[in-house]
């Protein structure tokens, strides 16, 4: 076997700088997310009762006002993701994270002022539309950096994501019955206008390489497309179900937790726990999947993983367990769960021309959200034809699902990886 031998040059000073400044862009990033997640979740487990506060009555009604608050943003997203990822690849990425910042102070406004649910609907609708700081930070993250850190990136990234889920329900539960709520809106609108001054100020974005332009034929300058990315298919399907299956556990969770504690007046509380105990592995796991698969350089062998792991976590949650019982399967699930949309991005931003990082990230994402709000809005319609373990049956079938859809991408990575192993040229490094 023939293997040639490399020396590594001194880095060009556009990529000294870009190093130089990869801390900083980290920490704006991760600031970005955090305000942005907080401001996200901080109503979604208390969205009942903060609906009743603005003129919602009954169960029936209050129940249909919160299912569609809940699923609005990812609704939005959806949709104009891939737009805003486009954009970005355009006008650069870091004016995707400032205009995501700012969308998300404008929303925050807007739900605060809301004094009705079809409002703050719209408020959370804007949240979406406007904001995506999460997916512009990803977008960010995932085309910048060093090919051997990206990784790393990512799942320091996904921290703040966490971090957000974590800290935002807790200060919405404490606030909610002091009607501090709308205060707490304004004051992330404003911090999130302060980062946004900050990115645009500090962000700092490589320099792209200029392309040159030859005459080309029309099949030559149409648009990559990001079905050309190595099983982007099925992984788009896997996706789907199991973002379908940890996001439609959510309302089903409350339910379920009430029907097993001794004491009816303790399921909120246990309920919140177990919230907070799932994200603080999230956040932990975050870190550890990032340079695992910058290690082993197999993303797609972290997702069908790390979709077991949630399948088969949510599976044994349907069982009657002391809520005590439950508390190392939240720690399981909140630890897979943090490897899976960073794993996605990672595959496909790899398999991305320079150009084009932020469409096909966008594009990976929006699948994610399909499924992010696909759950919670059939969760409901299912608790009322079965009973509540069975439907948090299904949501463990969804991720099973997504599991197996990725064994055949993960696969074909894995030849690929062995066989790039076996041709990978020795590096050598020259000092003076």
């Amino acid at each position: 076997m023939t293997r040639t031998v490399r020396t590594r040059h001194p880095a060009s000073p556009q990529q000294a700088d870009a190093t130089s400044g990869h801390g900083r862009n980290l920490a704006l990033l991760w600031a970005g997310q955090f305000v942005n997640t907080a401001g996200l979740m901080m109503l979604v487990p208390i969205m009942p009762f903060y609906l009743e506060q603005i003129g919602t009555s009954g169960v029936a009604e209050t129940q249909t006002w919160a299912g569609v608050a809940i699923a609005a943003p990812a609704l939005a997203l959806t949709v104009v993701t891939p737009l805003w990822g486009r954009l970005g690849d355009r006008i650069g990425r870091k004016w995707m994270v400032v205009r995501a910042l700012l969308g998300l102070a404008v929303a925050m406004v807007v739900m605060a002022t809301a004094g009705s649910p079809a409002l703050l609907v719209v408020g959370r609708l804007l949240q979406g539309t406007l904001g995506g700081v999460v997916e512009a930070a990803a977008a960010f993250a995932g085309s910048t950096g060093s090919d051997d850190k990206r990784g790393s990136t990512l799942g320091k990234s996904f921290s703040a994501t966490a971090a957000g889920a974590l800290a935002g329900p807790i200060a919405g539960g404490l606030l909610v019955g002091s009607g501090g709520l709308p205060r707490l809106m304004l004051v992330i609108a404003g911090i999130a206008t302060a980062i946004a001054v900050a990115c645009a100020w500090a962000l700092r974005e490589p320099g792209r390489i200029p392309e040159h332009r030859t005459e080309a034929k029309p099949a030559e300058r149409q648009r990559p497309s990001v079905l050309r990315v190595p099983g982007a298919v099925p992984l788009a399907a896997a996706a789907v179900g199991v973002y379908f299956g940890v996001y439609g556990l959510i309302p089903v969770y409350a339910e379920h937790v009430e029907g097993i504690v001794a004491q009816r007046g303790s399921a909120s509380l246990w309920v919140g726990v177990l919230h907070s105990v799932m994200w603080s592995a999230t956040l932990l796991g975050s870190f550890w999947w990032g340079k695992r698969n910058d290690r082993t350089g197999r993303p797609l062998r972290t997702f069908a993983l790390a979709a077991g792991g949630c399948a088969a976590a949510i599976a044994l949650v349907s069982l009657p367990l002391d809520p005590y019982a439950m508390i190392p399967l939240r720690l399981v699930q909140g630890f897979c769960f943090a490897a899976l949309a960073q794993s996605v991005f990672l595959h496909f931003s790899r398999h991305a021309p320079a150009e084009h990082k932020s469409g096909f990230v966008s594009t990976a994402n929006s699948c994610l959200l399909i499924g992010q709000s696909a759950g919670p809005l059939l969760a409901g319609p299912l608790i009322a034809m079965l009973t509540t373990p069975s439907t948090v049956l299904i949501m463990a079938g969804a991720c099973g699902l997504g599991c197996l859809l990725a064994v055949k991408p993960y696969l074909d990575e894995k030849r690929t990886h062995d066989h790039l192993a076996e041709t990978r040229p020795i590096r050598y490094s020259t000092r003076p």
